[in-house]
Formats: structure tokens, C-alpha cells, sequence
């Protein structure tokens, strides 16, 4: 017969502060408090607290930045490659699959953050759609934006499993950025706002219909370049045979 385990102070603290985290919503790199607001909430000590963060950050929940604080890790307690996806040699069907995973589930998230999400949390995605046109006015590179914005979106739907799977999908916006040379750049900035207005407006079949519609753009968009891609290697191979013959 196996040994009880009966958890350590330090471990339950820890479990309380990740319940805390999904309760609150709290974003990927938000802050939490110090160790002295947390161990005053939480009525421990500051070394509970310590060893209670340590725990999270080895379980890739938290991370924490010497001199900075304590954040939320952009893992949201996941491995690197939690689904083995890094050893896929076909990096552009993988994206196509990947995005007809998010279409099954994205949509559904959209509408849930429509009836669930909270008043300041539909302020962040104001926010964020507001850095994503500043971001793309100025040329740079969005897609953390993009990323925390479907991140967020999952956040209000209050799912617990679709929370904890969305790091693994979001290497979707990590491996277009990668394989894709052309980025959708107004198009996304009017999607998100499609989706944003339709979350703060309650209106969840039309948050759905908004993700729907801009998740199969991405996907129509990275199909027609890899079309091209396939023409043009058609015809290098053509033209190097035709040479040879010569």
C-alpha cells in the first residue's frame, strides 16, 4: 500500500495562489503582488509565500525576474513542447492542422467570453486591440499582441481545459509568424475589433461568427501561399531540367 501524501503548507499555498490566478484572470506576464501583500492575503509567512512561488515557477506557472517581481509565465504551466509538435518535420500542414483545431474551439471560447467575462477584463482587450493597431501602424511585429488577445479571450470564457491547452495552441501564431512571409496586418486589426466589440457588447453568436471569420482569413491566407510556394518550386524544378537537358 502506498503512502498518503498529505500536502505541505507551502504546497497548498501554492494551490491557492494558482486558483487565485484563474479566478482573477490573471493575464500571461501580469504581476502579481510582492511577498508581503500575498502573505498578508493569505494570512502565511513570507517564506510559505517564497517556497509557494518557487513551486509554481518549477511547475512553469509563474516566473520570476530578479529586481522586477513575480509574473505570470507565458507557459501557463505547460512544457515547452507539451504536445511533442516540434517533432513534426511538415511545419506547413502542421499550421494548417492547428488551425482547424482553433476553429473547433476558438469560436465557442469567443461566445463564452461574451457572457462571461468580467468589466475590466473586457477593458484589456480594448487595450490590446488599441497596442495592435499602434503596432501595426508603426511596421513592428505583433504577434505577442496577437497572441495575448486570443490568450485573454480564453481567460473570459472561464473554460478550465481550453486555459490550460491555449499555450499549445498558440504556437499556431508562433509557427505562422515563421512559415507565412505576408501578415494580415489591417485585416487582423479590424478582426479583433469585430471580436472585442461583439465580447463587450453580450453579443455571443456574434463573437463566434467574428473569430470564425477571422481564423478561416488566416487560414485562406496561409493556403494561397503555400500554393505559390509549391507553383514556384514547380517551376524552379522545371527550369533546372530543362538546362540539364541542354
Amino acid at each position: 500500500m502506498g503512502k498518503i501524501h498529505f500536502k505541505s503548507l507551502p504546497e497548498r499555498t501554492a494551490d491557492v495562489i494558482s486558483d487565485m490566478l484563474y479566478q482573477k484572470n490573471y493575464r500571461i506576464g501580469a504581476k502579481l503582488p510582492n511577498e508581503i501583500e500575498l502573505a498578508a492575503m493569505l494570512e502565511v509567512s513570507r517564506n510559505t509565500v517564497r517556497q509557494a512561488i518557487k513551486i509554481l515557477a518549477d511547475r512553469n506557472i509563474l516566473e520570476v525576474q530578479r529586481g522586477a517581481g513575480t509574473f505570470v509565465s507565458s507557459k501557463l504551466g505547460m512544457s515547452d513542447d507539451p504536445l511533442g509538435l516540434s517533432m513534426v518535420c511538415d511545419k506547413n500542414k502542421l499550421v494548417r492542422d492547428l488551425l482547424d483545431v482553433r476553429l473547433l474551439i476558438e469560436p465557442r471560447m469567443a461566445s463564452l467570453a461574451a457572457e462571461n467575462g468580467t468589466a475590466d477584463e473586457i477593458r484589456r482587450l480594448r487595450e490590446n486591440c488599441e497596442r495592435l493597431e499602434e503596432a501595426c501602424s508603426r511596421g513592428e511585429n505583433y504577434y505577442e499582441i496577437d497572441m495575448e488577445f486570443h490568450t485573454a479571450i480564453a481567460g473570459c470564457s472561464r473554460n478550465l481545459v481550453v486555459h490550460s491547452l491555449f499555450p499549445a495552441i498558440c504556437q499556431t501564431i508562433i509557427l505562422q509568424e515563421n512559415v507565412t512571409l505576408d501578415r494580415l496586418k489591417e485585416q487582423t486589426v479590424r478582426a479583433h475589433k469585430r471580436i472585442y466589440e461583439a465580447v463587450a457588447g453580450r453579443k455571443g453568436s456574434e463573437a463566434y461568427d467574428a473569430m470564425t471569420a477571422h481564423l478561416i482569413q488566416n487560414k485562406e491566407r496561409i493556403l494561397r501561399q503555400q500554393e505559390l510556394e509549391q507553383e514556384t518550386n514547380q517551376t524552379n524544378l522545371s527550369e533546372k531540367c530543362r538546362k540539364r537537358q541542354k
